[in-house]
């Protein structure tokens, strides 16, 4: 069975489990996700017994030409309100949208419509990658893995933050990558010591910590990485961070496991820390998942209370922040298997 139409009949599934009759989806992403099509302006509605792709009349064509397992439909000039019909003439009593991936317009006029809002169907299917998925996940992480050792040398005394990200985007495309995966983050020095810095003009001065955190998208799929160093001669103070972080994701790696729940491997991380006096200095959770998108389900933190399973990629990043000083990060994307884990940032 051709995997999208898989998608879809597991997605039919899941609407039995959760007694509803079917789900709308206004996202690219989704509705790339089940048809492989992924081009703006459609709607999809998945039924318990049928799939439909509302769009503009110039895609219907070649939409037809690569899909047999869901019905297009020209729908000008409001697909969203053609599938609403489409809801009412199917005479779904319990039809729902994701109102987490929605548009503000368009789900008021969903709910208008007596359409439901049901969360997290369609980010639980995701966050399994298999086949297609994984090949494109461990291309677009080698590809992240690879660039930091071409862009380091040239990270120089006197560069600036903003020329090293052009540098880790135009690397990165030359080797296949769309573009960054998210607003990557540079942080030369203080700069370090703010998790979600954003990149500045700031020069690289002797002596500063180098925090890097980016990633790529290769065929839809994102990596996601942080390396830190030391430029120039380290002090005692960073060694003993850095060692005290590397330490925290190793272990927090070691623990990823099929079955194994997602505050366990944050635990893990948090405690070591925390042991070594650091607990107030790291502020974030440990990891999230990564595919389609850079932050998808599950959460791995002190407050999620969900399972890893075999085949979803998650992040491993504990990190410790010296405001005014510098910051540790050290994160690599890892597909969880029964056995363990497979690094795929290498």
């Amino acid at each position: 069975m051709n995997i999208h139409a898989k998608r879809i009949k597991d997605l039919q599934y899941m609407l039995k489990q959760h007694g509803l009759d079917g789900l709308l989806m206004g996202r690219t992403l989704e509705t790339g996700f089940f048809t492989g099509f992924h081009l703006d302006d459609c709607i999809m509605l998945v039924t318990r017994s049928g799939a439909w792709v509302f769009m503009p009349k110039m895609f219907v064509d070649q939409f037809r030409s690569k899909i047999d397992f869901a019905t297009a439909v020209a729908a000008e000039p409001n697909a969203a309100a053609w599938a609403a019909d489409k809801v009412k003439e199917l005479k779904l009593k319990r039809a729902a949208f994701e109102p987490d991936s929605e548009t503000y317009s368009r789900g008021t006029a969903w709910l208008k419509a007596g359409i439901l809002e049901k969360g997290g169907l369609t980010g639980a299917l995701r966050a399994v990658k298999e086949g297609e998925e994984v090949k494109a996940m461990r291309k677009a992480c080698r590809i992240a893995a690879k660039a930091f050792g071409l862009v380091k040398p040239h990270i120089k005394t006197g560069c600036t933050e903003m020329s090293v990200y052009r540098r880790l985007e135009d690397v990165m495309q030359s080797m296949g990558a769309k573009g960054p995966s998210f607003n990557m983050i540079v942080g030369f020095g203080p700069d370090s010591a703010m998790p979600h810095h954003v990149t500045t003009e700031r020069r690289l001065r002797n002596n500063q910590a180098v925090l890097l955190d980016y990633g790529c998208v290769y065929e839809h799929y994102c990596s996601d990485i942080t390396r830190t160093y030391f430029h120039g001669k380290a002090p005692e103070e960073f060694k003993r961070i850095y060692a005290v972080v590397a330490a925290s994701q190793k272990a927090g790696v070691a623990a990823v496991k099929d079955g194994v729940r997602t505050r366990a491997v944050d635990s893990v991380c948090r405690d070591l820390i925390a042991d070594a006096g650091y607990g107030q200095y790291f502020m974030h959770g440990t990891g999230h998942g990564v595919g389609l998108e850079i932050h998808e389900f599950p959460r791995l933190n002190t407050v999620v209370e969900a399972t890893l399973r075999a085949g979803m990629a998650v992040t491993v990043e504990p990190g410790i922040y010296l405001h005014g000083k510098f910051g540790v990060r050290i994160e690599d994307t890892v597909l969880v298997t029964r056995a363990g884990c497979e690094i795929l940032t290498r």
